[in-house]
């Protein structure tokens, strides 16, 4: 989703006919990986091939591995302390959007006397990637390196010197149908070239920043897994899934447990456990930069607490481990509140079940 544009809300759909308001999305595989997996219960041991040139690892994403994670949220009283103080605990990470063609350039939330001026803490930015009559094939081949370069070097520019870290989405949820940059089966080699041409420029640019690959939970009208975009991990550095309440939607534990492993019509993951996995089978950690009930589908608590109970259970900086999650919060006039946690909530019930497990 986005704050920045008046691009609809994307959401998962249950066909896959493009509607104005509830959309899909989708992934594919690790690129020139080789991979073992041994299905253990309900988790998935995954190694990589030695034959394959890479370092073996194992990873346990299905168990409990614990730790910490940084937890966040984007929307009004963020920056001011008030989001924080209703959910009695401090703000770790906050989340923007600059994600059309002009936006990306500009960064004006993050300027001298804008929203984010001063925000010293973790940010995840949206940047998008191409504009409308664009395609990927030209990004491959280097068109658009100036604007991409312009807004590197205006991200270096503005977060200099601030003590957080910069996670930049490049092409989020390019797995959906509402985008500009979205990436349909014709399109999956010109973006992963993309992908990796963006990646160089980053790392001559500005190299502190780390790249989120960001899908949708799934897919929508792409015509293939979406772990065939995958440009592989040494051109990213967190995965991420943005992940809302609906189709399916979650309302008892029992629906919660069968959410995690679920996957679309493509046999691609869309359940947050199957990303998790991914995550860990290509060696980065996992970032859920945006989530939250949806008061169209209904008021449930047990989506908030299940989500928290995740988070809880697999925080952590490594493979497959949480990094941050960031509540999405945004209201406008195509969304109506159907997100809204803080303020003038729908879903009075996830609102308390929020403030119960979030607060300090």
């Amino acid at each position: 989703m986005t704050s920045s544009s008046s691009t609809p809300p994307p959401q998962d759909h249950p066909a896959e006919t493009a509607d104005p308001w509830w959309r899909r999305r989708r992934l594919v595989g690790a690129a020139g990986l080789s991979l073992v997996a041994v299905v253990v219960g309900t988790s998935v041991l995954v190694t990589r091939d030695p034959d394959g040139g890479a370092p073996p690892t194992t990873a346990v994403p299905g168990a409990s591995v614990g730790g910490d994670w940084m937890s966040g949220a984007s929307g009004p009283g963020v920056v001011e302390g008030d989001f924080a103080e209703w959910r009695g605990s401090p703000v770790e990470i906050a989340g923007t959007w600059s994600d059309n063609t002009e936006a990306m350039t500009e960064l004006w939330q993050l300027q001298p006397g804008a929203e984010y001026a001063d925000w010293q803490k973790p940010m995840d930015l949206a940047i998008g990637a191409i504009g409308e009559g664009e395609t990927w094939a030209e990004a491959a081949a280097g068109a658009y390196d100036a604007r991409w370069t312009a807004t590197l070097e205006e991200a270096r520019e503005v977060w200099a010197g601030r003590e957080g870290q910069l996670y930049l989405r490049f092409a989020h949820e390019s797995n959906g149908n509402w985008y500009p940059w979205a990436v349909d089966a014709s399109e999956k080699d010109d973006f992963i070239a993309a992908w990796r041409h963006f990646r160089e420029l980053q790392q001559a640019v500005m190299p502190e920043a780390e790249l989120v690959f960001c899908l949708n939970r799934e897919s929508v009208e792409t015509g293939f897994d979406w772990r065939e975009s995958f440009p592989g991990a040494e051109y990213v550095d967190v995965l991420g899934v943005d992940y809302y309440n609906h189709y399916p939607y979650v309302d008892t534990a029992e629906e919660w447990q069968e959410s995690l492993l679920a996957t679309d019509r493509y046999g691609a993951p869309k359940g947050l456990q199957g990303y998790a996995d991914f995550a860990a089978s290509v060696g980065l950690p996992l970032a859920v930069p945006e989530w939250s009930g949806v008061a169209d589908q209904g008021d449930s608590p047990v989506f908030v607490e299940s989500m928290n109970d995740y988070f809880a259970q697999h925080g952590g900086t490594g493979p497959g481990q949480v990094l941050y999650e960031i509540l999405f919060d945004v209201d406008n006039e195509d969304y109506d509140g159907n997100f809204l946690l803080y303020g003038a909530t729908k879903m009075p019930e996830s609102a308390a079940a929020y403030q119960r497990r979030w607060a300090g």
